[in-house]
């Protein structure tokens, strides 16, 4: 039996009576949790050995844990990736001081960690890059390894994989920011489709482009999911919004999904979607109503890490579930995505392995060649990132079914390419990928058996008999330039409603129009020549109309965005005409926001389209934007331009913005509100909420109101508010410049729900008339934010 036989053929095995786990089993959850389910920033655990941590741990029967490696052997580590050799490689991040502070000195590095014996424990260490500047990503390919280090995404070549750099860093990109160093370019991984795609906070503000580009030509981002092309060297940005997102993976059919912070964790990500955005309004004000989670249940804050287990080691009951971490309760968790219209609910699958240690910071995960699921943990009490109070300490814990037996991985750079394809067909999504990026490589550097190839690769498709293994031999075609365009229009004809999917995504994946990037004037954008031909856009207007397939219309709403103004109306007016779609977590929203940049410029048509369409909220927004008209939006925040001079005249909000006080707190205004502005939650901690930001260090932001307090009767103030998961906050209630309430809102003083009631007696004040102030004053100027949920005035 030959080497790849042996691969195909021999999946690690495991013990005798290692009981499957069904959906919904807890594993007695709180039992396994020792820790306070609570948010917090710090704690004064002690500081475990890696052999004292994994003994706190709550490991799921027939499971073990290893160290894959700790300190001193690694420090500070940050991001780690697998090599096609199964090695794991570690960037370490010594730059790192707090969220706003980091030294220059060029001290980050790469090194390379190697478990020869296949036990995991890595027993082999080189040191690939030792004079990096804050590294935040990594990814292996292309004859090298690409790396995220703000201002920059560079690309370190090893073309002759010595695991020495053959030159220096080679930045592709620059313009990324760091206002937050917790927020910037993370999370690295290929996408099925050749991409690669990363994450971006939301407080940091990036502009985006290749080295030496004006202006505008850059791309802003300041929250959502990016991508770059390693071969036509594109950036776009794939999707807006989010918060602090520090997972991305794609599950079997190459669905993409991201896991977040503060805001609800869990995310269906489509091309050219914007999601619930956490604090700051969105880029484009005239988005209405952005995408929200998917998840139908709640964990404590601050997620990290996404990896759909997709390998064969573990039990067949994990297969496809969500592997991710989660900060504040100290614990692996899995998610289960269940098919609903064009989109999912995220069900919780289990609590799957507490590790009851407050210090432990998981917030990355990588899937190893022999289906061990990895973990990265950065090793703090300061869990937000705010302080290191124990410096060069870290881990990678791996996990394995206790009967796995020991395997070792080959060295898939060096297997032919026809045994690369076959790869394609591994039960472990890790050889797919591995061998899907190699094969793009070789055909990119003119190294690849094409022919043969190709061929192959067909025949895979043909005889495939699930989605999966199709899409697997389609994704291999695209990447080395094996389906051109009349193949992909052939396919739009295909049984299966995924190959359909990904036919539509293909035919645009080099438009160059994309959904964040539209001319400054705000004007149809131009092509040099058409994307698809006229045939080509008439089957795609036919099947907006007819295919009963709600992730073809998600696919076909998407690609809206990436085509000339003209184009999208035959697409369009199919769209609109399912009234199946008026509830779909995604379509609605993704139809409007391929329509919206047209409205301006094409009212009486665009409105004609939604009225004769059946979905009701195109309507609404078709209105609403056509009374904007062409003009920009003012946003919901204080003008910076007041505040540079020095101006001291209080700033009063807008229409709009006292319009979203009132929803949760009637009759009072805000004042004086500074960073982010007014801005309306729809679910903030499970709650409606705005929120609120001092204008300064010095001027805090208030709602108030001029109240007349009822005689003979008692009355009182009542509050709930919250704090950002990362800063506290100063409430100071005032009636008629009489302090009547002061506390600190943050972890110490809030709830198990993560919010604090209070309630201020007024009655003293009965038949008077006050002026009521409520403060959100600035403590230590760092996520000042305020929550307000409920501000009501009640009287017996």
């Amino acid at each position: 039996m030959n080497k790849l036989n042996q691969i195909l053929l021999t999946p690690v095995l495991l013990a005798a009576g290692l009981a499957l786990i069904t959906l919904g089993n807890s594993f007695a959850e709180e039992a396994r949790n020792t820790l306070p389910k609570k948010q917090h920033r710090s704690s004064d655990a002690p500081f475990l050995s890696p052999e004292q941590a994994v003994d706190k741990m709550s490991i799921p029967d027939g499971f073990k844990v290893s160290v894959f490696a700790a300190e001193p052997d690694i420090a500070e580590p940050i991001a780690f990736c697998f090599d096609e050799r199964g090695r794991v490689w570690v960037a370490e991040n010594f730059n790192y001081q707090t969220r706003g502070k980091h030294s220059t000195e060029p001290i980050s590095r790469i090194q390379i960690l190697e478990d020869t014996d296949g036990d995991g424990v890595f027993d082999k260490k080189k040191t690939f890059a030792d004079n990096l500047t804050f590294t935040s990503g990594i990814a292996c390919g292309f004859g090298g390894v690409f790396v995220g280090s703000p201002p920059n995404l560079s690309f370190i070549p090893d073309a002759d994989g010595d695991d020495r750099p053959d030159g220096p860093p080679q930045p592709l990109l620059d313009g990324w920011g760091m206002n937050d160093r917790h927020e910037t370019l993370n999370s690295f991984i290929w996408g099925p489709d050749g991409w690669l795609y990363g994450c971006h906070g939301v407080f940091t503000q990036s502009r985006v482009g290749h080295v030496g580009d004006k202006d505008s030509n850059r791309q802003f981002i300041d929250g959502g999911i990016w991508r770059y092309h390693p071969i036509r060297k594109t950036f776009e940005i794939f999707a807006r919004g989010l918060s602090n997102p520090w997972g991305f993976d794609f599950d079997d059919h190459g669905q993409s999904f991201a896991t977040c912070c503060v805001i609800p964790h869990l995310f269906h990500i489509v091309q050219g979607g914007v999601y619930h955005k956490q604090s700051l309004p969105h880029v484009n004000p005239h988005i209405y109503e952005d995408i929200k989670t998917i998840r139908d249940h709640t964990h404590l804050s601050a997620h990290g890490g996404a990896r759909f287990y997709l390998a064969d080691a573990f039990p067949p009951t994990y297969r496809n579930r969500l592997f991710m971490c989660n900060i504040h309760e100290h614990a692996v968790l899995t998610d289960v995505m269940v098919p609903k219209g064009s989109s999912f609910i995220g069900k919780h699958g289990d609590d799957f392995l507490p590790t009851n240690d407050l210090a432990w910071v998981g917030f990355s995960v990588e899937i190893g060649p022999e289906g061990g699921v990895y973990i990265l943990d950065w090793h703090d009490t300061d869990v937000c990132g705010n302080a290191i109070n124990f410096p060069n300490s870290g881990r990678i814990y791996r996990i394995m079914p206790s009967g796995a037996s020991a395997s070792v991985t080959p060295n898939l750079a060096k297997m032919s390419d026809l045994e690369l394809v076959e790869l394609q067909q591994h039960s472990n999504d890790w050889y797919v990928r591995q061998s899907r990026t190699l094969l793009q490589a070789r055909a990119a550097a003119g190294e690849l058996d094409r022919v043969a190839v190709h061929a192959q690769l067909e025949k895979l498709f043909q005889a495939a008999d699930q989605s999966p293994q199709r899409l697997r031999a389609l994704w291999s075609l695209h990447v080395t330039e094996g389906i051109a365009q009349e193949g992909l229009v052939s396919l739009l004809s295909h049984d299966d409603p995924f190959v359909r999917a990904w036919a539509i995504q293909f035919l645009f994946d080099q438009s160059s129009i994309n959904a964040f990037q539209m001319p400054s004037s705000g004007e149809s954008p131009i092509v040099d020549s058409p994307i698809v031909d006229s045939k080509t856009l008439q089957t795609l207007a036919d099947m907006a109309k007819h295919d009963s397939s709600p992730i073809v219309r998600l696919y076909l709403a998407s690609a809206l965005q990436r085509i000339p103004f003209a184009d999208r109306w035959p697409l369009l007016e199919g769209l609109v005409s399912h009234d199946e779609d008026v509830s779909d977590h995604n379509l609605p929203q993704m139809i409007w926001f391929g329509l919206e940049p047209m409205v301006p410029h094409h009212p009486s048509e665009s409105l004609q389209l939604v009225v004769n369409g059946k979905l009701p909220k195109l309507q609404e927004f078709v209105a609403r934007r056509i009374a904007t008209g062409d003009e920009v939006v003012t946003r919901i925040r204080s003008s910076k331009k007041s505040q540079s001079k020095g101006s001291k005249a209080k700033q009063t909000q807008s229409t709009e913005s006292q319009q979203m006080v009132h929803r949760i707190a009637p009759g009072f205004h805000a004042r004086d509100v500074g960073e982010g502005g007014i801005v309306y939650h729809s679910e903030f901690r499970n709650k409606t909420a705005i929120q609120t930001h001092p204008l300064d260090k010095n001027t805090p932001s208030s709602l108030r109101q001029r109240l007349q307090i009822p005689r003979d009767k008692t009355t009182r103030l009542s509050l709930r508010v919250s704090h950002h998961p990362h800063g506290d906050w100063q409430l100071r209630v005032l009636a008629s410049g009489e302090l009547l309430a002061e506390t600190i809102v943050g972890p110490q003083t809030v709830g198990e729900n993560e919010w604090l009631e209070l309630e201020v007696d007024l009655t003293k004040f009965a038949g008077q008339s006050i002026d009521l102030n409520l403060e959100n004053s600035p403590n230590d100027w760092n996520c000042e934010w305020a929550y307000w949920n409920r501000v009501a005035i009640i009287s017996h």
